[in-house]
């Protein structure tokens, strides 16, 4: 759909590197979740509510790789020797359930997320990459601006014009962001792999403050004044 609205446009491009995901049951041992980065990869393992772990990978890889067994032997020679619990982790997985996509960005953001009655949101308007957690929780905010501006009563082509003018800048901006953190993961020389580490050592020695203010103009975003939940409630409110 994007494609036939924007024809000129490039189009997603390939981020260099490559993700597997992963479900297993809960492990023996507790352990503490983290996110651990190597030279060009990166894995990052999570407890689920219900007592399942949650863990995905990453790494620098051609694009359309795969591998000659399967994924799950690939994750075992990749991030095998990484400390515990990764090993234990990778062991559990069932070798048909491991997901490994290939991660595309649209670094060049759109002209504009509508054309004529259509609109695009979430990845459809601004695909980036996973490395700030920003994906899902942009499109959201897509919904609530979009549902913010197009109303019944209004006019659907200023209701969208005004739905593209408030979110293309900044999901633009998202994008950027996530690239940029996305190129830190796929340093592969042993230099700049140090530095990156040393940087990140200090910063987080020096406080979490310091570590959140990556998310300066992200996650500090605010929906609109008046939201479709406000209308909702004033409609609904009992006349004296």
């Amino acid at each position: 759909m994007r494609g036939a609205l924007f024809p000129a446009h490039p189009g997603p491009s390939y981020a260099g590197f490559t993700t597997w995901r992963i479900v297993v049951p809960a492990p023996e041992r507790p352990f503490a979740p983290h996110e651990t980065w190597g030279r060009g990869a990166l894995w990052g393992t999570q407890p689920l509510k219900d007592g399942r772990i949650y863990a995905y990978g990453a790494a620098v890889a051609p694009a359309g790789a795969r591998a000659a067994d399967d994924e799950k032997a690939e994750l075992m020679r990749r991030f095998g020797s990484w400390h515990d619990p990764i090993p234990s982790i990778i062991a559990a997985a069932e070798p048909g359930t491991v997901l490994r996509n290939d991660v595309h960005q649209l670094t060049d953001p759109l002209p504009s997320f509508h054309r004529g009655r259509v609109v695009l949101l979430g990845d459809s308007a601004h695909a980036m990459a996973p490395s700030l957690g920003q994906g899902g929780n942009q499109a959201v905010e897509d919904a609530i601006v979009l549902a913010h501006h197009v109303t019944p009563e209004g006019d659907l082509g200023a209701g969208l014009a005004a739905y593209t003018a408030d979110r293309l800048p900044r999901t633009s901006a998202v994008v950027r962001k996530a690239a940029q953190a996305a190129r830190l993961m796929c340093l592969t020389s042993g230099p700049a792999v140090a530095l990156r580490d040393a940087l990140m050592s200090v910063t987080s020695r020096l406080g979490p403050t310091l570590v959140l203010r990556t998310f300066d103009g992200i996650a500090d975003w605010q929906p609109p004044q008046h939201t479709y939940a406000a209308r909702t409630k004033e409609a609904h409110r009992s006349p004296r």
